[in-house]
């Protein structure tokens, strides 16, 4: 038995809302083999929607591994402290940096945020049919952002800042001592866009917590994923996989590189690894 770890956006799912047909065939015949189908991604459990929920997931590991669960059943969860969460809001604030705060129930900002996303919106998404629109990221994030200004009052396991006049570069010098960041992990956020954790939590926590609860090791893991946010899945399994879409950065630290998500790519790594025939 394997258990193969897969990233969510750009690695299973395209940014538009689907999942090719190769990759749920793929997925559900792994699973009919005996082996086991964990999501691993920086969405939130109230994200993980249409499409997604085509599958019955093994475990899910959620909010880059703040959320852990396996067979429905709650593992783990941790959050920010306050103190960590309003060092966050302030350097936000002070940076004129807009962000979306996530927890496990749903997402958080303030109007400044959901006017943004208005205009990433606008820009990224008017060409597309009514169906598409309706379907892809931005809106759906938009759509499941809750407008407030109490934000500390939520517990925030994650938060995912949006592109600036601040480069990526910058936020994550300021940061990166105190907090675990990652960048563009959700391209339509933009280049200079990332993702702020704490630095104990992490997709690879996430998946030592699941290969314990299955008493395997790493071994027997294999991770599949696109983005840099999936490179610590890399150092844990034993076999990993880039996709073909991923960066160059990326594809150079993975033990095989598959074709592109709109090419079968998920499908193409599983015969390859033995899982499917």
């Amino acid at each position: 038995m394997k258990i193969i770890f897969l990233d969510a956006d750009g690695t299973l799912l395209h940014h538009e809302g689907f999942i090719p047909q190769s990759a749920l065939q793929a997925c559900q015949l792994a699973q009919k083999n005996g082996h086991k189908i964990v999501l691993c991604t920086g969405r939130q459990k109230v994200e993980v929607y249409g499409d997604m929920l085509k599958l019955d997931y093994d475990g899910m590991i959620t909010g880059s591994g703040a959320h852990v669960e396996v067979n429905h059943q709650l593992l783990e969860e941790r959050t920010f402290s306050k103190e960590q969460l309003q060092i966050l809001l302030e350097y936000m604030c002070k940076n004129d940096i807009d962000a979306i705060f996530e927890t496990t129930e749903g997402l958080v900002g303030n109007q400044k945020t959901y006017d943004h996303l208005d205009q990433m919106i606008q820009k990224q998404c008017k060409h597309l049919s009514p169906e598409l629109f309706a379907k892809h990221g931005l809106v759906q994030v938009q759509h499941n952002l809750k407008v407030t200004d109490a934000i500390l009052e939520y517990p925030v396991n994650k938060i995912s800042f949006l592109e600036s006049d601040i480069s990526y570069q910058e936020i994550y010098d300021a940061l990166h001592r105190q907090f675990d960041l990652v960048p563009a992990t959700f391209a339509p956020f933009g280049k200079e866009s990332g993702e702020i954790s704490e630095k104990t939590i992490t997709k690879a926590t996430g998946m030592q917590s699941i290969l314990n609860y299955f008493d395997r090791s790493a071994e027997d893991a294999i991770a599949i994923g696109d983005g840099f946010n999936d490179l610590c899945m890399f150092e844990v399994a034993k076999i990993s996989v880039a996709m073909g879409n991923a960066p160059i950065e990326v594809q150079k630290k993975a033990d095989r590189v598959t074709t592109s998500l709109d090419n079968n790519g998920i499908y193409n790594a599983f015969i390859v690894l033995g899982l499917i025939e």
